[in-house]
């Protein structure tokens, strides 16, 4: 069975809505099934499941695919990974011979990674007993000490001490039988200028960096007050406080949390994560009980991380340091939150002060108390950022003008129609402008972003599926008039399937181009041959991201499509493709008209002629009645 084959029989057998209903309550609406989208934060239902198309399409966040995209979407595994995990839900066993090559570099990668997680694992155990050996860490166990860590804490999070030597962990690695190589392939060693290995760190406070799964894949190491008793250049001169691993097969850093292990259940208990900057940030809020405390691994908030929280979590309290770049850091963060369903809230710090040392802090305001009562009482993200753009745009009228330009798409993200008007007149205020003009701001942003979803013409505006809109002038049909009918035929065809029988889709195949014509005629083939359609087969052929989105709205419709929709959309059809073919013949006989001149300035009379009647000819065709289909 080929891989092709092997797919297509694993989806023939899922039933996706039972697989999504194991994430999130169904009910049918019409033929589909009707949830609130797991993968953003809604009030009104508009997750769509197709079971008889074997799609999923969310009408608010545009997520879209089929059975493994959904399952590698809700558990954050690789295609090969849900695929294994469905196969043997469903009974398939995975032929071993279906591509020798492949299964061989399979096996190969799986045994990279069961070697390199053995070896991340071994340098953790080094590492904390190297923290609990006098010999070794008095250093380390005094930095703990002097910020209030507790070796029970340190404990929970596996927390170490890399000895200041050149080679403890490679020679620790080579007693255990692991290989050095892969030690290097992990990121814990260097190769050294004349052979051999040395230790990636040394002399420092070592923060293992757990998968989701809660095994240690990388490792943060922060540096170490010096001493006259270390080794010359144990730790360089110009070393960071941080040194961190590289990103290595096991260990991609924009994809992981620092203290998911640790703070998974209490987030999944109280449905809320608070994000944070740093490791010590991130080990003080557990150690005085915010044990649903993440921090990013050394990046800004990125959306794979943002999935990753939505997972457990519904709602977000950023709890940034109260600096520039803590600032910075909420801001960039508001548009991951909201792309991902996050309802996210800012805890703002007084400035030069970390959650670290906010709740060491025994000045009246700070500590533990103070710290679960604004956690209680957060911000709005969306309130805060208008209140810290109007505190730092400037009084001139440009710069107020462009601090609501960059306000609209925040305010404009907010899809309580009553919530968005409060925050308008909180940006009016907060800015010195009216109402009408923070409005005026939004429409310009609505448009623009409608633009950017049609997959047609950057010109157009982006329409509901089911709602055809008629060319400017059949009569001369400009580009946008042309690129609107394109937009209005496929989707006939794909919202009202039967219509792929008529002579008009057919005709159709060759009006769309390269970018969806072939669309249309794996879509006639699959409906004449099945009478039904393989929308992810279908999404495959989508020249991008955008035109993909957009064909998915229309494979897996919303359940208010008017009654009428059939008899709307053959019309539709008919009336495009006769526009189609109309323009297609006005281009033609303009090229005529062009070949003609320049045979008469080249003195061939009898080309002249020939191709002027060619052209007489398109003109009565042209002439004829426009309606009544192909």
């Amino acid at each position: 069975m080929t891989d092709r084959a092997l797919v297509e029989e694993l989806k023939a057998r899922l039933d996706l809505v039972e697989l999504v209903g194991q994430y999130v309550p169904l009910r049918r609406a019409g033929t589909n099934h009707l949830a609130r989208c797991p993968f953003h934060d809604e009030k009104t239902p508009s997750f769509n499941v197709s079971a008889e198309k074997g799609m999923y399409f969310c009408f608010g966040c545009k997520a879209h695919g089929d059975a493994l995209r959904f399952y590698q979407e809700m558990e954050g595994v690789t295609f090969p990974e849900a695929l294994r995990a469905l196969a043997e839900r469903v009974g398939i066993e995975l032929p071993e011979t279906r591509d020798p090559a492949r299964v061989a570099e399979e096996r190969r990668q799986r045994d990279l990674t069961e070697r390199l997680q053995a070896v991340c694992e071994a340098a953790a155990q080094y590492y904390e007993r190297s923290l609990l050996d006098a010999t070794f860490s008095e250093l380390a166990r005094g930095a703990l000490e002097e910020r209030g860590v507790t070796l029970e804490t340190a404990g929970s999070f596996r927390l170490g001490y890399a000895p200041a030597q050149w080679d403890g962990l490679t020679a620790h690695l080579r007693k255990l039988d692991l290989s050095p190589a892969d030690g290097e392939l992990a990121g814990l060693l260097l190769p050294g200028r004349g052979g051999g290995w040395y230790d990636r760190f040394r002399h420092r406070l070592m923060f293992p960096i757990l998968d989701r799964g809660g095994r240690v894949v990388a490792f943060s190491g922060r540096v170490l007050p010096g001493s006259e008793e270390l080794p010359e250049g144990i730790v360089p001169e110009d070393a960071g406080k941080y040194v961190n691993s590289p990103e290595t097969p096991l260990y991609r850093k924009s994809e992981l949390l620092y203290g998911l292990a640790n703070a998974r259940m209490a987030m999944r208990q109280r449905a809320e994560a608070v994000l944070v900057e740093g490791n010590f940030d991130v080990v003080q809020m557990h150690q005085h009980g915010f044990q649903e405390t993440v921090a990013p691994l050394g990046t800004s908030f990125t959306e794979a991380q943002a999935k990753l929280l939505r997972r457990f979590a519904e709602t977000v309290v950023l709890v940034f340091d109260g600096d520039e770049a803590g600032r910075k850091a909420a801001r960039t963060a508001h548009p991951v939150c909201a792309r991902v369903g996050l309802i996210a809230g800012v805890v703002a710090l007084p400035e030069k002060l970390d959650p670290d040392s906010f709740l060491r802090s025994a000045q009246p305001g700070h500590g533990t108390q103070e710290m679960a009562e604004r956690l209680r009482h957060p911000q709005g993200i969306v309130e805060w950022l208008i209140r810290d753009t109007a505190t730092t745009c400037g009084d001139m009228t440009p710069e107020r003008v462009a601090a609501v330009r960059s306000l609209a798409p925040v305010i404009a993200a907010v899809r309580d129609g009553i919530e968005r008007d409060v925050y308008v007149r909180v940006a009016a205020k907060a800015l010195y402008l009216d109402e009408a003009q923070v409005r005026t701001a939004l429409r310009e942003h609505q448009q623009h972003a409608a633009r950017a979803d049609d997959p047609f013409s950057r010109d157009d505006a982006a329409r509901r599926p089911g709602l055809a809109v008629p060319p400017s002038n059949p009569d001369d049909p400009s580009e946008g008039d042309q690129r609107r009918a394109k937009a209005n035929a496929l989707e006939a065809v794909l919202l009202c399937q039967e219509l792929l029988e008529t002579p008009a889709a057919e005709a159709l195949e060759g009006l769309l181009g390269e970018r969806f014509g072939p669309v249309v005629a794996l879509a006639r083939r699959q409906w004449l041959e099945r009478r039904r359609l393989d929308g992810e087969s279908l999404l495959s052929l989508c020249p991008d991201d955008k035109a993909r989105t957009w064909m998915a709205a229309r494979l897996v419709p919303r359940g208010d499509l008017p009654k009428d929709l059939s008899e709307r959309q053959a019309v539709a059809l008919n009336d495009a493709v006769a526009m189609l073919r109309r323009a297609r013949s006005m281009q033609e006989a303009r090229v005529l008209k062009q070949q003609a001149a320049r045979s008469g300035l080249q003195g061939d009379p009898a080309a002249e002629v020939g191709t002027l009647n060619e052209q007489l000819r398109l003109k009565r065709e042209l002439a004829r009645p426009k309606r009544g289909g192909p």
